[in-house]
């Protein structure tokens, strides 16, 4: 296969959403372990693994924006470490349809800070994907009731808002920074972020399984740096919808691997946010 052109895009694409679900696999199988350990691990590789590259010269590392790349790393660190609470402490499913909401708080953000006009049919998609959201945490089976939102939920849901900001630094900081550059920046901060956390026995508990920790790492960077190069070659409006069926396939894993239960309205929620945060993207790169 030719390393240029559509098809080897989507091909890198389709990697990069199997490197993603992977990922979260493990984190998932690993919720014996502190997030903080896991988190502070993913980093740490995601630094080893850039920083190895750069000193190949495979990839470019200059950093001309640094102040923005700092916040970049802070709100994406951040976002991080909250979606793997909540893949951990409310299902893998559950968590990423929350955490991949991200959209929708990206474009009432642009509407505010970057004083953007949000059209009529956003409109609708950011209210339908909101109660989407609020079906998805509604619980009516196995004598179950009611409203389900707790404390991981709202987590899942600053993922999806810490990601939204970071989203719009990175607007910011495209045409000056490398993608590379923005993703070691994240790593770099993160590493320090989590470092004393991830060392402190009160906080973490005994570590076991480091290896898998690592395997975490290496599948996160590796899903980041085929979705980077895949954005060569394809269009964002070509790529984008790939991006969304991450939070698809981690739901068919979370109920086929970790036996996670959806009742008919979760179904029906999870399927209305995830399609409407798709149009919502693709509504702005049609704008």
């Amino acid at each position: 296969m030719k390393k240029e052109g559509t098809s080897y895009g989507i091909f890198l694409m389709l990697l990069s959403v199997i490197a993603f679900a992977i990922m979260a696999t493990l984190v998932k199988s690993m919720s014996h372990v502190s997030t903080f350990v896991t988190v502070f691990v993913r980093f740490s590789v995601g630094v080893g693994i850039l920083g190895i590259l750069a000193l190949f010269r495979k990839i470019d590392l200059r950093f001309v924006r640094s102040p923005l790349l700092l916040l970049r790393g802070i709100s994406g660190a951040i976002s991080v470490a909250l979606f793997y609470f909540a893949i951990v402490k409310i299902g893998m499913g559950k968590g990423s349809v929350y955490s991949y909401s991200y959209p929708v708080f990206a474009t009432l953000l642009s509407a505010i800070v970057l004083k953007e006009k949000v059209s009529t049919a956003k409109w609708i998609l950011i209210l339908s994907a909101f109660a989407g959201i609020v079906l998805v945490s509604l619980k009516f089976s196995e004598g179950d009731s009611g409203w389900s939102f707790g404390f991981y939920d709202i987590l899942a849901i600053c993922s999806a808002f810490t990601n939204a900001i970071s989203i719009l630094i990175v607007k910011k900081l495209h045409g000056t920074d490398s993608s590379y550059a923005i993703f070691f920046a994240q790593s770099i901060v993160g590493f320090w972020i989590f470092l004393i956390p991830a060392n402190i026995p009160e906080l973490t508990g005994p570590v076991s399984g480091s290896y898998v920790l690592i395997i975490i790492g290496v599948f996160s960077a590796m899903a980041q740096l085929l979705n980077t190069e895949g954005y060569r070659h394809v269009s964002i409006a070509t790529g984008s919808p790939f991006h969304m069926l991450i939070p698809i396939v981690n739901v068919l894993i979370g109920v086929l691997v970790f036996n996670e239960a959806f009742s008919t309205l979760e179904i029906a929620g999870a399927s209305l946010a995830v399609l409407s945060c798709l149009g919502i993207m693709l509504l702005n790169i049609k704008k």
